[in-house]
């Protein structure tokens, strides 16, 4: 018996490279699942979604009749912890409110933005404890087939503790982006630690665990968003006091954690 497509689900997150999302499983509710037995359609995974196909007859048309705006609903669990750690999302997942994506008010357009809007677990009679994220309702049409979800990624400013020895406080230290492809140059402003040591949390850890330590604290002038690929050319540059040269100590900067954009460097091994 041929099939076609009936519709299909794309998830998509401009944090990875291709924009394919892998970070959720998606499985039919109990009810979707009875419809979807009924009128024989099979449903086929894909990296970052589903497809659905339907049997179709001599013509083309979908081997059983399905009703206009038929509701199929599925749930979309998590299986990727450090999701929420590069997204532009507020989900805290104790407080048992999902989001829910839906085609029911716009459902014409192709490709469809599915709307977004949260609900508690109670109202959809969903089970707590097992990393539900959001369920999805797409409400069938002839018009519609294609339908994603899209993400967008986090942008924090990046924050850089460096170290060094009590030798080099006379010398200047920069960050400098060296990569000329980039739309935007990357520009960080530089803090000595006598500026921040009385309120700066971080700074007063790093103090007591390396007292003879010179700290240095480097801040990104604008928001940066996370990416798989991460940031190269972020060089750290060094002019010693004795010379107007500058120097190149770190190549290519490591990349802060997504979930705080933080990073300490310990420099003293490159100078």
């Amino acid at each position: 018996m041929p099939y076609k497509k009936l519709f299909e689900l794309s998830i998509i997150h401009e944090y990875y490279r291709n924009q394919i999302c892998p970070d959720f499983l998606i499985e039919p509710t109990i009810e979707c699942q009875k419809i979807l037995s009924g009128h024989r359609l099979i449903v086929k995974n894909k990296i970052n979604g589903i497809v659905v196909n339907t049997p179709v007859d001599a013509e083309n048309q979908p081997w059983i009749e399905l009703a206009d705006n038929l509701q199929f609903s599925f749930i979309l669990k998590l299986k990727n912890q450090d999701f929420i750690n590069f997204t532009k999302i507020d989900w805290q997942p104790a407080a048992h409110v999902i989001y829910q994506f839906s085609n029911a008010k716009n459902p014409d357009i192709e490709p469809d933005d599915l709307e977004i809007t949260k609900i508690n677990l109670s109202e959809r009679k969903l089970p707590r404890g097992q990393n539900i994220f959001g369920i999805v309702d797409i409400y069938h049409t002839s018009i519609s087939t294609r339908h994603k979800i899209s993400f967008l990624a986090k942008k924090q400013q990046w924050q850089y503790y460096m170290l060094t020895d009590r030798e080099t406080n006379g010398d200047e230290f920069l960050i400098q982006d060296k990569d000329t492809t980039r739309n935007t140059e990357i520009k960080f402003t530089r803090f000595k630690s006598n500026e921040a040591e009385k309120t700066d949390p971080i700074l007063s850890v790093l103090q007591q665990q390396f007292p003879q330590s010179q700290q240095y604290i480097f801040q990104s002038e604008s928001e940066i968003a996370c990416q798989e690929a991460g940031i190269k050319n972020l060089q750290l540059l060094n002019k010693k006091k004795e010379n107007s040269n500058l120097t190149v100590s770190i190549e290519h900067l490591p990349n802060p954690p997504n979930y705080n954009g933080i990073q300490v460097i310990n420099a003293l091994k490159y100078l």
